[in-house]
């Protein structure tokens, strides 16, 4: 690991992540941490330090992380760096030891994690996890189970084949007969029909092939265009912040860089640490 990505001298949790300079101008950050930001006004997210753990082991160290409405947002890092950790954090599935999770401006500490999905946070989870033994149509219908009562399910459904018309095709085969990247599709649709304000993608090309992953990637970069706001957590760190307005780098439970996705993925640090530069 390159030591010039973090603040050695720091206690652990108080480290200051290495902020690129964008030309972002001063005062510009909403939320008042480091880094430049692609969107304006107050968080959709804002995570203040995020502290958690397992047992006696804390994974996370004191995390500040915001993620501004329509922003594409990754936080990219090394297997067990604790990524997936933080998703449940934000999901309600991990409890906190220290720190403040605030979304719209509500404090959701003390929520659950099905009050979260009602609010609009909705995670597809790492390894897919459709119902197996469900059929296609079904595990959609099932992402929707907060809407039960609404009336526009039916026409949400028929937008969710025209984006994955293969799902269509298979929607009465149980789900898992499909392929590794069908299955990731399907994940997919299931949190769509939820109508996530916040879409949490969780390792989206773990498992697949090259070919499968820059499809799966080409349906994040339109769900970007349609202006859903997105955090993805990504081992491969090139795909990740190739489509992020922003990104951030973890290591064994500190953020230590930050800055635009095209900002890290062309510093020779980051590239030599997790890129393979």
């Amino acid at each position: 690991m390159n030591a010039t990505l973090s603040t050695p001298a720091a206690p652990r949790g108080e480290q200051r992540a290495r902020a690129f300079d964008d030309g972002a101008a001063p005062g510009e950050r909403a939320d008042g941490g480091t880094g430049p930001i692609a969107k304006g006004g107050a968080p959709l997210l804002d995570l203040r330090g995020i502290r958690t753990g397992y047992g006696r082991i804390e994974a996370l160290h004191g995390l500040d992380v915001a993620i501004h409405p329509g922003e594409t947002v990754a936080l990219v890092g090394a297997n067990g760096a604790g990524k997936s950790t933080l998703l449940r954090v934000i999901s309600g599935l991990q409890p906190l030891t220290a720190g403040t999770v605030t979304f719209d401006g509500d404090n959701l500490n003390r929520r659950k994690a099905a009050d979260r999905v009602h609010r609009g946070i909705v995670q597809v989870p790492e390894g897919r996890q459709v119902f197996a033994g469900l059929s296609v149509e079904d595990n959609l219908m099932l992402g929707a189970f907060s809407r039960r009562r609404d009336k526009g399910l039916a026409d949400d459904l028929e937008a969710m084949y025209q984006r994955f018309p293969i799902l269509k095709e298979k929607r009465r085969l149980h789900a898992g007969n499909l392929s590794g990247g069908q299955q990731q599709m399907l994940a997919m649709g299931r949190a769509l029909m939820a109508k996530p304000r916040l879409l949490l993608l969780d390792e989206p090309s773990m498992g697949l092939a090259p070919l499968i992953i820059e499809e799966i990637f080409g349906i994040i970069t339109e769900l970007k265009r349609e202006g859903i706001t997105i955090f993805v957590v990504e081992q491969n760190a090139s795909e990740a912040l190739a489509i992020a307005d922003r990104g951030y780098v973890l290591e064994t439970g500190d953020i230590v860089a930050t800055g635009s996705g095209e900002t890290l993925l062309n510093d020779e640090s980051v590239k030599a640490a997790y890129l393979g530069g």
